[in-house]
């Protein structure tokens, strides 16, 4: 896919005009039936529009209005295929005018994955910006108290104490508590993106863990769910000194690791080298770290994934620690003119990590066990999402959800949120995490405190 952007723009829009049944706006269109083609959407149009057709006719309609959509190439992992785009916020409502441009990325095997999976990353952005339509609330301390268990009553004593103005009560917004679906508040900064001048606080944590666009409301809740046990499994394992445990190599995961590999690094004179940790807590739910590294160790990159079976768990984190190896060929580019000044925060956060030698730290290497992995018994998303939330409560853990769903883009976006599970990255030190560092000792043993993410 290339072309100016505005020819891409609008070959996007024919292209879902096309895929929505518009014959006479495109009829004849050559270049779209080709674009729906090669992102596996079909070139022909229906009578009766399905709801998966509409749910692409709605990506395509949102990557129109995105200022970019380009691709980018691996060096490392020729066989990956990345999208990457940018757009303005303003897109969301125009209490955002003014704001810097966002950049999202999307990595998989064939163009549909990437593609889809690059612009429902900008719609899962625009969808958390508050709009001038959000409600919020100021409740007493009374209203809400009652209504919150200990993990988030402790998490919004926490967030109170950083009001950026103290005299100033928060905002709220109201979400769904999971295990009874009654209705409770939450403080708005951790629900909504919030224009700065707005914000009774600066977020502690990255307000897309949790996250999530999907095919479906419930396809949506669960990735978000997945990513935030994802996350905490990777706040356990690297800041709470948790060693990670083996795959067995008769294992389907470890066979479709190896099978990947071949197809992404294919071509490259001298592959990464690369290898799989288990990084499961006591949920139980599996969660994986792919790591790669050059042959003397350096170059340390990684990619996280929780999902309901291992080795599909594998397979995205291969996917996503070879979409991190790309973000760093970046910030090699960027530093190609010999100074740093093009680097932002998160590019010498990437330096930093891909300093450690991979082959003297220990958390980067398994241990000669296996971990448990009870089975979730669904296939359907909304029942494995009901049976992670169960499990979540069994361990006292609360979940609350949120649907972020924007008429204007008409893409499925959900956030969960789950005070009691760590976050990675994050600036909240949970119980689950103190108590790690007091029985391991801590990950700074390995890391020396270089940050992950």
């Amino acid at each position: 896919m290339s072309g100016t952007a505005n020819a891409m723009q609008e070959l996007f829009a024919r292209a879902a005009s096309l895929l929505l049944g518009n014959e006479v706006d495109v009829a004849g269109d050559h270049d779209a039936k080709l674009l729906l083609q090669a992102l596996e959407y079909g070139g022909e149009s229906s009578n009766r529009l399905d709801s998966v057709s509409a749910n692409r006719a709605h990506l395509l309609i949102a990557a129109s209005r995105f200022a970019r959509v380009f691709e980018l190439a691996a060096p490392d992992a020729p066989g990956l295929i990345s999208f990457g785009a940018q757009f303005d916020p303003a897109l969301a409502d125009s209490v955002h005018d003014g704001s810097p441009m966002v950049g999202v990325s999307g990595v998989g095997l064939t163009l549909q994955e990437a593609f889809q999976g690059c612009i429902g990353e900008g719609i899962e952005y625009l969808s958390q910006l508050q709009t001038g339509t959000d409600l919020l609330l100021k409740p007493g301390v009374d209203d809400w108290a009652g209504k919150l268990g200990p993990n988030a009553l402790e998490l919004a004593a926490a967030l109170s104490e950083r009001r950026i103005q103290p005299e100033r009560a928060l905002s709220w917004c109201r979400a769904t508590k999971l295990t009874d679906g009654g209705e409770v508040w939450l403080p708005a900064d951790i629900c909504l993106r919030r224009p700065p001048a707005q914000r009774d606080f600066a977020p502690p944590f990255p307000l897309s863990i949790g996250s999530a666009a999907g095919p479906s409301p419930d396809a949506a809740a669960l990735h978000g769910l997945l990513e935030l046990i994802e996350r905490d499994a990777a706040g356990l394992w690297w800041r709470g000194g948790q060693l990670a445990r083996s795959i067995p190599p008769q294992h389907e995961a470890a066979i479709v690791a190896e099978e990947l590999l071949q197809k992404l690094r294919h071509g490259v004179a001298t592959p990464r080298r690369t290898w799989l940790l288990d990084i499961t807590t006591d949920i139980g739910v599996p969660c994986v770290a792919a790591v790669s590294c050059r042959a003397d160790g350096s170059g340390f990159a990684f990619g996280l994934a929780a999902r309901p079976a291992l080795e599909v768990a594998v397979r995205s984190a291969i996917l996503e620690m070879c979409q991190l190896e790309l973000a760093d060929a970046v910030v090699a580019t960027k530093r190609s003119g010999g100074s740093d000044n093009a680097l932002n925060a998160q590019d010498r956060i990437h330096l930093q990590r891909a300093a450690i030698n991979a082959d003297r730290c220990r958390l980067l290497h398994p241990l000669a066990e296996y971990a448990a992995h009870p089975p979730l018994r669904a296939t359907e998303a909304s029942v494995m999402f009901r049976l992670i939330v169960q499990r979540l409560e069994n361990l006292g853990i609360e979940t609350f959800c949120l649907d972020l769903t924007r008429q204007r883009f008409a893409v499925p976006v959900v956030r969960v949120i789950a005070p009691g599970l760590q976050l990675e990255p994050s600036e909240i030190v949970t119980a689950r995490l103190q108590d790690t560092i007091m029985r391991t000792g801590g990950g700074a043993t390995y890391t020396r405190g270089v940050p992950l993410i």
